[in-house]
């Protein structure tokens, strides 16, 4: 008879464990746009660097199964002015967070940061309350 208190503690305790895990999930909801996403890659210190060479950047929204794509956008980056049509125009492919606009370098699975971006992000993270515990929580994730 002493096992059923135990039992109801621990049912009890499982039970909390998973209302936490659905309010945690709730407070961290995905809150970044498709179009945010593409504003980080346009200001990005790469695109920064092509534009200052006299051209600009494409970007094309990338989707695979094999690709972390609850958490992630994923794009190809390319160079759409280039006038040399010898070689890939391939610039890179660059993964955006949905829950903290960081933008990765898929390649290398490099952080992106510099320049202009800094400051969007700020903006976009002041304006969709993300703080800092979530974005050093989804950092600890690249793509």
């Amino acid at each position: 008879m002493r096992l059923i208190p135990y039992t109801l503690i621990l049912m009890s305790l499982a039970c909390l464990v998973l209302v936490g895990d659905k309010v945690g999930a709730q407070e961290h909801k995905a809150v970044v746009s498709l179009a945010e996403a593409k504003i980080v890659i346009f200001v990005s210190p790469i695109a920064e660097e092509i534009r200052r060479k006299g051209m600009d950047i494409g970007v094309e929204l990338q989707s695979s199964s094999q690709l972390n794509q609850n958490n992630f956008y994923y794009f190809w980056v390319y160079n759409n002015k280039r006038t040399d049509l010898g070689g890939s125009v391939t610039i890179g492919y660059y993964a955006v967070s949905k829950y903290t606009a960081d933008v990765w370098n898929v390649d290398s699975s490099q952080l992106v940061s510099g320049g202009l971006l800094g400051d969007i992000q700020a903006i976009l993270r002041a304006e969709h309350g993300i703080d800092e515990s979530v974005v050093k929580r989804y950092q600890s994730s690249p793509p």
